[in-house]
């Protein structure tokens, strides 16, 4: 039975006004530098003044924020109606948890593994920092088991392997959230609902894409998700059978033309998951906007602010880090996502 949320609207709704708009983070890509940048975030709340004026201190200030307005949306969301942001804070989750565990895979700096991510209040930034610092992937599994997190014993096996492999690891950490996900968004309403199965759907078309090179039949059924609504297994399977990946790309924006997310995969090659995440979100967005106007009393607002937000993080990350390496304004600006 979906659960009243009102008031939880209401305030989704009023935290989404604090967000930056489009004229801001244009206005902080042009800052020419991080001192000047530093400035600008703290005149707009994001880091005390005293601050270093530094890429990996100006991120971590940006990712408190993040954690201190998802968590005044946590106090409002009360035991029994809570069922929206659980999904929504372990979307979060398996963001982090996948970011970090590819790190590992690569013996990544810590610090790299933790951009552009979103604290919850499962994995704060404490744990997450914990998290990032792990030499392995074993590791990381071993930490999440340790804190009860419910992704840590889907991994268990995949990080008991003699030799972990990353693909094993990431495939039982999206079904274990696909899983639960889809056992929980039906108390959301149908809003929610529909936002799961798009996560799905994009987890699919991505590995559509980037095992396409494989073009292996086992690996289409090993990598496939259960619970979309617009890409089936069936579906799914015919992709192997293309001769080129820009004939995938072409039957991902066929099948998914009526969806929501079929701004995301009509315009130009997608050419890694920093460009497909980009354009997704972009996609969802606009989305939930929509959806808010249709069905006000709806989860709408609350997805929107979730998404909101870590279209937010991104982009001051990407600010800030092409800042510091000194990319022009103008290529920042490229890279945003600007829903």
């Amino acid at each position: 039975m979906t659960k009243y949320l009102g008031d939880i609207n209401t305030r989704a709704r009023g935290l989404r006004t604090h967000l930056l708009q489009p004229q801001d983070f244009e206005q902080l890509a042009r800052a020419g530098n991080l001192p000047a940048l530093h400035r600008e975030l703290s005149a707009r709340g994001f880091t005390r003044s005293d601050a270093p004026a530094t890429p990996e201190s100006l991120e971590r200030e940006v990712r408190r924020r993040a954690a201190e307005q998802m968590s005044v949306l946590a106090r409002w969301a009360s035991e029994g109606r809570d069922a929206v942001l659980a999904v929504l804070l372990e979307d979060e989750d398996r963001r982090s948890i996948q970011s970090i565990l590819r790190g590992a895979a690569k013996g990544a700096a810590s610090e790299s593994r933790l951009s552009g991510l979103v604290p919850t209040k499962h994995l704060s930034e404490r744990a997450l920092r914990v998290l990032a610092t792990q030499p392995t992937t074993a590791d990381v599994v071993r930490m999440l088991v340790l804190w009860h997190h419910p992704f840590g014993p889907p991994l268990v096996p995949a990080a008991s392997e003699s030799h972990p492999s990353l693909l094993h690891l990431e495939l039982a950490l999206q079904h274990a959230f696909a899983r639960r996900a889809l056992e929980r968004s039906p108390e959301g309403g149908a809003q929610l609902v529909d936002y799961v199965q798009q996560v799905i759907d994009v987890m699919n078309a991505w590995s559509a894409l980037l095992h396409f090179p494989e073009r292996d039949s086992s690996v289409a059924d090993l990598v496939f998700v259960e619970g979309g609504r617009w890409l089936d297994r069936e579906t799914f399977e015919a992709l192997w059978s293309l001769e080129h990946r820009t004939d995938v790309e072409r039957r991902l924006a066929l099948e998914l033309r009526a969806s929501p997310l079929h701004a995301a995969f009509e315009g130009k090659p997608l050419e890694n998951v920093t460009e497909l995440e980009s354009a997704v979100l972009q996609a969802q967005i606009a989305w939930q906007r929509r959806s808010m106007r249709l069905d006000p009393a709806g989860a709408a607002p609350i997805i929107a602010f979730a998404l909101e937000l870590r279209a937010e993080v991104l982009n001051l990350q990407r600010i800030l880090w092409g800042i510091a390496l000194e990319a022009p304004a103008a290529l920042i600006q490229s890279e945003l996502v600007m829903a």
